[in-house]
């Protein structure tokens, strides 16, 4: 009985050894487990990020950097097994939060850390990965942006992406899960994927660089091809603004201009609601950034603008904008300053670069060419047009009843036009076509232009050859073909009774439509041999009868508008 019972005893014994060894296969066979899914997980994981990875190299346009970046950091988030972290890319003496996991990660994308703070910025300055098992106790660690954010930091695995030109970003992990250190397979792990990562960005920024050179440089030909497609003044200055927009990608450009008689900057081109405001403000040679760049024929960059002791506050103050960052180039030709060219805040919270400063100049130089075109052809211009008044004047010397008639005339056809419902597009030449509407009374005989009564028929027939006499004093200007066009049309009337060729309708060239009723305004309100001048409703009663009839009822209804607007008033 004694040996039965030993032997259930050893049985019994032998029986715990075996369930003790059938557990730690069980535990073993499970801790296999885990890790076969881990690394199954981790595999599916790199296949994804290889397909992302390749999608992007294509060129695909569903892929960009950020997604690029964003694809890694979970990856290698999940392989360290960590809860946050952040991919940083290097723009000069900063480091940027590109791609960010974990509590209040949006909040710190594109925000910047200098070189010289936090754990990476050790990183980037020392080219070196760094282990620290607790932040707390680490010299190089930086609380700032974790005690603002209120996220709690214990330990920290960090990174250099690396490449034969130096660091270009750095990766860091934090908060292993369960509280555990980061150890040497960690590490491994992490400077593995960090060397093929900074392969990939420095090869994606590269192609990112390739693509903006080609596009820069097919904007600036578009740009070419735009500015020297017109020669207004005001036109050109509004597509420099633009186009300085575009090509430095940023939110704003400027366009300052030297005004010599004052040795002042002046903003030409305003930005948004305040431009008005904007456009009082004046800078003093020197003044401001803008002022520096002007008075020192030199470009800068200016990358931290609230810290630039040049920075000219007031003009920000203004337009209550916040100006980040700046790009400013001098606008000159044959050694001469005529402005000064900006753009300010860089998309995407980047900074302006040399590259940028490159191109930017080339820009200028586009920009100065077209302004020197059409200041000339603004001055060709403006001397031809003071030659035609003198001439048309001196005409008008002859009738001293209609001393100052070209001028109003003038004066009314403007403002007229101002208010059609289509915008008219050649406004310069419309105001010549007024000045010299009445030239062909050169042509007709004194004793009938300043006879004091009624006109015989033969007389009428005379006055009414006065514009087939001004085509005839033009007609060798090829450049005046729809000023002579108006010039002729100028007493055509909307029913088709006018002269001297019975136009009707829109036959009657548009210009013309608007110097008749201007025309007429002016002869109503004035005196006359025959009649004293008669008051502005009165004109207005007048049109409106005929409107239709001799009148474009169109250009009437604009003539309504401009004097119900002000813009056309009768002084006595």
């Amino acid at each position: 009985m004694k040996a039965k019972r030993k032997k259930t005893s050893s049985s019994k014994a032998s029986s715990k050894k075996s369930a003790k060894r059938t557990g730690a296969r069980t535990s073993v066979d499970r801790c296999s487990v885990d890790v076969l899914r881990a690394q199954a997980q981790a595999l599916k994981e790199l296949l994804s990020l290889h397909k992302a990875k390749q999608a992007f190299l294509s060129g695909q346009p569903a892929a960009d950097m950020n997604r690029l970046l964003s694809d890694y950091l979970n990856v290698i988030l999940s392989l360290t097994g960590t809860t946050a972290g952040t991919i940083f890319l290097r723009e000069e003496n900063e480091l940027v939060f590109r791609a960010v996991r974990g509590p209040r990660a949006r909040a710190l994308i594109n925000r910047r850390l200098s070189l010289s703070e936090g754990i990476a910025g050790w990183v980037a300055r020392n080219g070196k990965t760094c282990v620290s098992r607790d932040v707390a106790k680490d010299v190089r660690w930086s609380s700032r942006i974790s005690a603002e954010l209120k996220v709690p930091t214990v330990n920290i695995l960090a990174a250099p992406l690396r490449i034969a030109d130096g660091v270009i970003g750095v990766i860091e992990v934090l908060n292993k899960k369960n509280g555990l250190p980061f150890d040497k397979t960690d590490r491994e792990l992490l400077e593995t994927l960090s060397g093929q990562l900074a392969l990939d960005v420095a090869y994606v920024q590269s192609l990112i660089r390739t693509r903006r050179d080609a596009e820069r440089k097919a904007m600036q030909a578009q740009f070419s091809m735009v500015l020297n497609s017109t020669l207004d003044q005001r036109e050109v200055r509004k597509r420099a603004m633009e186009a300085a927009t575009n090509l430095m990608d940023a939110e704003v450009g400027s366009l300052l201009l030297v005004d010599e008689q004052s040795n002042e900057l002046f903003f030409e081109v305003a930005l948004g609601d305040k431009g008005d405001q904007l456009k009082q403000v004046r800078l003093k040679m020197g003044e401001g950034i803008a002022g520096w760049v002007a008075a020192n024929d030199q470009a800068a960059i200016v990358n931290d603008v609230a810290n630039d002791p040049r920075h000219f506050k007031k003009a920000q103050n203004i337009i209550q904008f916040v100006t980040r960052n700046m790009i400013c180039v001098p606008v000159r030709v044959r050694g001469r300053v005529l402005g000064v060219l900006e753009a300010i805040n860089k998309r995407d919270n980047s900074l302006f670069t040399e590259q940028d400063l490159e191109a930017f100049w080339m820009l200028a130089n586009q920009v100065a060419v077209a302004l020197e075109n059409a200041n000339l052809y603004a001055e060709l211009q403006e001397t031809f047009v003071n030659t035609a008044e003198a001439l048309a004047a001196a005409v008008e010397k002859k009738d001293p009843y209609t001393g100052g008639h070209i001028m109003r005339v003038v004066e009314y056809s403007l403002a007229i036009a101002k208010h059609l419902a289509v915008p008219l597009p050649d406004m310069d030449q419309l105001r010549l076509a007024a000045v010299l509407h009445d030239i062909g009374k050169i042509g007709v005989k004194d004793s009938v232009l300043l006879k004091q009564g009624k006109l015989t028929p033969e007389e009428f027939a005379h006055m009414r050859e006065h514009p087939v006499v001004g085509d005839d004093i033009i007609a060798h200007i090829n450049q005046m073909h729809k000023v002579r066009r108006a010039m002729r049309a100028h007493h055509e009337k909307w029913d088709g009774s006018g002269y001297p060729d019975g136009l009707r309708g829109d036959q009657i060239p548009l210009h013309a439509r608007i110097i008749l009723v201007a025309d007429t305004l002016d002869a109503i309100t004035t005196d006359r041999p025959y009649r004293k001048a008669a008051d502005l409703q009165t004109a207005q009663e007048e049109i409106k009868r005929f409107m239709g009839k001799e009148f474009d009822p169109r250009v009437a209804e604009a003539f309504f508008r401009a004097c119900e607007k002000g813009d056309i008033t009768i002084s006595k």
